[in-house]
């Protein structure tokens, strides 16, 4: 009685490696830019931050303030009604001593934003926009 192997010849296997040398050598060229990955993840995160705020101010109708000092790390979130007092710092980041302090504080009421602002600022080094918009409520950042 003849046995018939269930396994790889020796040609399959030396053809599966190959192939997986192939795919590995073109890989290899993809680089990965883990400072742009960083970057990114903040802006999304300090968006997400905003969101959240703006979201909590259109769910119990009561105004939620951010405050953006010029020069500092971190972002104030106040609301005295809520009993928000606490602060977001911003990774990596800060905020640029050349805005002004008109567009320092926005306030969320419900779903509107007492004023359009730009608020200017750095994260690794890379300046961004931060643009609240007036109608309704629409907030982005923009790199420049």
């Amino acid at each position: 009685m003849q046995q018939t192997s269930q396994a790889f010849s020796y040609i399959e296997m030396l053809l599966i490696i190959l192939i997986m040398l192939i795919m590995i050598h073109v890989m290899s060229y993809h680089s990965f830019d883990s400072t742009e990955a960083d970057v990114t993840e903040a802006n999304q995160e300090l968006l997400a931050v905003i969101t959240y705020y703006q979201t909590l101010s259109m769910q119990t109708n009561q105004s939620i303030t951010l405050a953006f000092l010029p020069g500092s790390r971190h972002m104030l979130i106040y609301s005295q009604k809520l009993g928000i007092d606490t602060q977001y710092r911003i990774r990596n980041g800060y905020i640029y001593r050349g805005n002004s302090l008109s567009s320092a504080e926005i306030t969320f009421k419900g779903d509107t934003i007492n004023r359009g602002a730009t608020v200017t600022y750095f994260i690794n080094e890379k300046r961004f926009e931060l643009i609240f918009q007036l109608l309704r409520g629409r907030i982005r950042i923009e790199s420049r």
